[in-house]
């Protein structure tokens, strides 16, 4: 599949083409797939390739995908075309399909100097393998069967997730490590944090999350004269309401900030909760949500509205003034999406698609209507299919 982006001229409701680019306005709010470089797909449809240009339409970085006989990714590769050099990343997965390693091989950078050093500094850092560990309540899950205290009681190592499954397949707890290393440039001092986190799940007998608990722990330590150490602890819960439906009703954050410490400066915690309700009008062909602050002021309102077949159509979002409203075709692409401020229209984006015969669009003109200068851009795309 390929996709070219055009500047374009409407003249009399006619459309004409212009020359070709490869870059779009950040600030264009249309939803979507408007992707400019190309992909393969194998026989059973999953990706196999994907090619990503730069502004002048040349490809500089390519992707590689493999899968098993389970159609899992184990391996995926991302070529730099220009540097003719490669990264890999390679996983693997236990026998039902759960994902146990992910493995990095970094490739040398074929040039030397700054460049080199960049890369390796700032970009690569991500680039860190990890592990996972699944356990459950039930010995007839997994062979990992073990009690709850075990796992409370897991050291934790850096990179390491693991998870804790009730008998029947809901995920209780998980917990991990990682070190994050910030320097922003050579002048800048260097900062360690050491993050671990904890998750915990409750749920009701029909199955339906009930709560959930994020507990954040950072103990850093920023290098330079003299050296600082900080420490962080927040604790964030959600709790939720459904309704006679399952439907959710209400949902809850409860935000507790931990007293901290930075240096010599210790800071005071505090304790923070919000609130959204839901609501399901018209047969359930409009769900209104009301978003409410830390003070229960009601901060925005937000109405979701269905068709017949429950396909969403459209959805606005009121609040401070302001209104945004997007709109949706048949086929679930976002057709428009304008924004007011008391009530007037300040700016309005809209795209028009042409589809094929298996229902794919083909082409989309985008079209921004801001302060009585339209400005298009069409969109061309070439679909192949295979039998």
């Amino acid at each position: 599949m390929d996709a070219k982006f055009f500047k374009a001229q409407v003249v009399n409701g006619q459309i004409s083409k212009e020359k070709q680019v490869f870059t779009i306005r950040h600030d264009y709010h249309i939803d979507g797939n408007f992707f400019t470089g190309k992909i393969a797909y194998n026989a059973y449809g999953l990706v196999t390739e994907i090619y990503y240009p730069n502004n002048k339409g040349a490809y500089y970085l390519k992707d590689n995908y493999y899968y098993n006989e389970y159609n899992n990714v184990i391996k995926a590769v991302m070529t730099m075309l220009e540097l003719n050099d490669s990264i890999v990343l390679k996983m693997t997965y236990d026998p039902k399909g759960h994902l146990l390693t992910t493995r990095w091989n970094k490739q040398s950078v074929p040039i030397k100097g700054w460049f080199k050093k960049l890369f390796y500094k700032y970009f690569s850092r991500d680039l860190v393998d990890e592990d996972y560990h699944r356990y459950f309540l039930s010995s007839e899950n997994d062979l990992k069967g073990i009690q709850e205290a075990e796992f409370d009681s897991i050291t934790l190592i850096n990179n390491h997730y693991f998870e804790l499954f009730d008998a029947k397949g809901n995920l209780l707890k998980e917990k991990y490590r990682y070190v994050d290393t910030t320097q922003i440039g050579p002048l800048e001092p260097k900062t360690i944090d050491t993050i671990t986190v904890q998750w915990e799940y409750e749920y009701f007998e029909n199955g339906l999350l009930k709560n959930k608990r994020k507990n954040v722990e950072k103990r850093s330590l920023q290098k330079g004269l003299p050296p600082m150490r900080m420490y962080d602890n927040s604790i964030t819960t959600w709790e939720y309401n459904y309704n006679s439906k399952d439907k959710i009703k209400e949902e809850i954050k409860i935000i507790e900030q931990k007293p901290s410490k930075t240096g010599f400066l210790k800071i005071k915690g505090n304790t923070r909760t919000f609130k959204r309700t839901h609501e399901y009008l018209d047969g359930d062909k409009k769900h209104v949500i009301y978003t409410y602050d830390d003070k229960g002021a009601l901060e925005y309102v937000t109405t979701k509205i269905f068709d017949e077949a429950h396909k969403l159509i459209e959805i606005i979002v009121e609040g401070d003034k302001r209104k945004s409203v997007d709109r949706y075709d048949e086929r679930g692409n976002h057709t428009s999406h304008a924004l007011f401020k008391k009530n007037k229209k300040i700016s309005e984006f809209t795209a028009k698609y042409t589809y094929d015969s298996y229902g794919n669009w083909i082409s989309c003109m985008l079209s921004d209507n801001q302060k009585n200068k339209p400005q298009y851009v069409l969109i061309e795309r070439t679909i192949d299919y295979y039998q």
